[in-house]
């Protein structure tokens, strides 16, 4: 299968995912994602609020301190929490969700398969530990390759920057769509390093995954949400894209 094929395969297993789902009784699931965003939003607000009130009256009272220092002070918080939700939102919301998406990753291919996985609390704590690491792997490998192709940028011509942003889009749907592949990788046993191999094998499939996933999340504000409402669906496509290689290696 080319490149093309195997990243229209995993575009195509989305629509599916989201059949499987409604018709597997599993349109619950979708609950979870709106319930974690909303708390994030407002466990994030509230403590911005706090932290403005402990500025403005514990460090700043003694120098300046009026109603429009504290309105001020709120209002460039609230823009920066934005922003590091907007940039940074979409490793939040897997590495919350990751014992959740690791979940309905094992409930999907027990209903495909028939494949049952004994709840064992050891395993699981190691899943949600593994589930996180990686994503913060995958962050630290993406921000490393974003700022070598941003050092880049300087010294190339202004037309080729269209250019470079699509690179790193791809980039960023590559590693979203890797930690949807590897709840199944860790339900086969491989190590971080062979499910690395693994992927790093099937480039365009994880950048399928993860693809509308990235794309969700440049919506300004309500990108977080409808991302964290996909991650479900992409989790469900990629397990299912796993166990259609698996059956056609054992075809």
């Amino acid at each position: 299968m080319n490149v093309i094929q195997e990243f229209g395969t995993a575009l195509s297993l989305h629509g599916k995912a989201f059949s499987f789902i409604r018709k597997n009784g599993l349109s619950w699931t979708f609950l979870i994602p709106i319930a974690l965003f909303l708390i994030l939003l407002t466990v994030g607000l509230y403590s911005i609020g706090e932290l403005t009130d402990y500025l403005t009256m514990k460090i700043l009272y003694n120098y300046v301190y009026d109603g429009f220092v504290s309105s001020l002070l709120l209002i460039l918080f609230r823009i920066l929490f934005f922003i590091v939700i907007g940039m940074w939102g979409g490793y939040i919301i897997v590495i919350i969700m990751s014992p959740f998406l690791a979940y309905i990753s094992e409930k999907t291919e027990k209903i495909i398969t028939g494949n049952d996985y004994p709840f064992n609390l050891s395993q699981f704590i190691n899943d949600v530990i593994r589930g996180i690491l990686l994503a913060l792997r995958n962050f630290c490998m993406e921000m490393l390759i974003s700022i070598v192709f941003f050092l880049c940028s300087f010294f190339t011509a202004a037309m080729a920057a269209p250019f470079v942003s699509v690179i790193l889009f791809l980039v960023s749907a590559y590693f979203y769509g890797f930690s949807f592949i590897d709840y199944t990788n860790e339900r086969r046993k491989l190590s971080v390093k062979q499910s690395v191999r693994y992927v790093s094998q099937r480039k365009a499939m994880s950048c399928g995954h993860g693809f509308i996933f990235a794309l969700l999340l440049y919506i300004p504000v309500l990108g977080v949400a409808l991302s964290s409402f996909y991650a479900i669906i992409a989790t469900v496509a990629a397990t299912m894209h796993v166990l259609e290689i698996e059956n056609q290696q054992l075809a």
